[in-house]
């Protein structure tokens, strides 16, 4: 009787040991799912991250153009603003010479 008592004790923690395998090979696969579907998910975001990265670049250079644009029209502001004035002086100079021309 007590090798039918080791053969059934034997059989009970082999199959406690299956149970547990089949247990842990059902968590490996969920996790391999899980896993397989992160790294499809990583890859998604790092290519829309480059995507993003690439768009930054775009929008800085064109702010950069921007930029220059706006520093070309104020120096011609400027330049128009100048040339208004001296224009004004030698109106001003020209009527001077008129009057004193004329007295």
């Amino acid at each position: 009787m007590s090798d039918i008592s080791k053969y059934e004790s034997t059989l009970n923690d082999l199959t406690l040991i299956e149970s547990e395998v089949a247990i842990l090979v059902e968590k490996l696969r969920v996790t391999t799912e899980s896993l397989k579907e992160k790294e499809v998910q990583f890859a998604m975001l790092k290519q829309e991250n480059q995507q993003l990265n690439k768009r930054i670049s775009e929008l800085e250079f064109e702010l950069e153009n921007i930029k220059q644009d706006n520093q070309n029209l104020s120096t011609e502001f400027v330049l128009i603003r100048d040339n208004e004035v001296l224009k004004e002086k030698i109106k001003n100079l020209i009527s001077r010479i008129d009057f004193h021309l004329s007295s």
